[in-house]
């Protein structure tokens, strides 16, 4: 098979929504989706915001504008939501900011959270994320990369080796769908996790920067555009018909 026939059959494959990307117009709105980025905050323009590191949303670090751009690129019509959670370094991620970022979110009715990071798990993040999910909120998040220094950033707690070979939490929380890239030949990306628990693999490349951070972003802003078209799908029904879809386009590519 030729590369471009590859990209062709694994984006259609692993997005299950090629359909909406082609898309020639949008269908008349039945409202904004709103879409929260646990990240390093943003320089790009967002409904609303912020901080529970510093005293400001802006951006030093260029991670979080990149993923807000993303979304952007691919649903320009989503209202944003930033919650810095880290740093300049962007590889210091404070908990307890993440927990409260994500009560921040549920709290502000958001329709979707983007998290491409990398956390240990507790028995905090997992009741935030459970009390996301039972309003109905789709929580997103980076599956993770081989490495802790490239992908989705890194908890400022230790976390071993190992677990650079498993997925990511909160990706790894059966509430939330966790994101694999892929590269810009449709193949998996060399550093990207492979594992069962890896929902959606989608394109995991925004110039010269590659990872499952983007990934993610990128399937935020589909899921996004997936919500505009069907509201009031809920989470099970848009995970349902995102698996129909990869089995609908899976079996005419036969």
């Amino acid at each position: 098979m030729k590369a471009k026939e590859l990209f062709e059959v694994t984006v259609i494959v692993g997005l299950a929504v090629l359909f909406i990307v082609v898309s020639a117009a949008l269908v008349e709105a039945k409202g904004p989706v709103k879409v929260a980025i646990l990240d390093t905050g943003s320089n790009v323009a967002y409904k609303e915001g912020i901080s529970l590191i510093d005293s400001t949303v802006k951006d030093y670090n260029g991670h979080g504008t990149l993923m807000v751009g993303i979304i952007k690129e691919v649903y320009p019509q989503a209202e944003l939501y930033i919650v810095k959670v880290m740093g300049k370094d962007g590889l210091l991620i404070d908990e307890e900011a993440v927990i409260s970022g994500l009560e921040w979110a549920t709290e502000k009715g958001v329709d979707i959270i983007n998290m491409s990071l990398r956390l240990r798990n507790s028995n905090g993040l997992h009741r935030a994320i459970k009390k996301a999910y039972e309003r109905g909120i789709v929580i997103v998040a980076a599956a993770g990369n081989k490495t802790s220094i490239m992908g989705s950033l890194s908890t400022q707690y230790s976390i071993p080796d190992t677990q650079y070979s498993e997925v990511a939490y909160p990706a790894k929380y059966e509430e939330v769908i966790a994101v694999g890239a892929l590269d810009k030949y449709g193949r998996v990306y060399d550093g990207s996790i492979k594992d069962e628990k890896v929902e959606l693999l989608c394109r995991g490349y925004k110039g010269k920067t590659a990872g499952t951070s983007i990934a993610s972003a990128y399937a935020a802003g589909f899921i996004a555009r997936i919500i505009f078209d069907n509201p009031g799908f809920g989470i099970e029904g848009l995970r349902n018909f995102i698996h129909q879809q990869i089995a609908k386009q899976a079996g005419e590519l036969k």
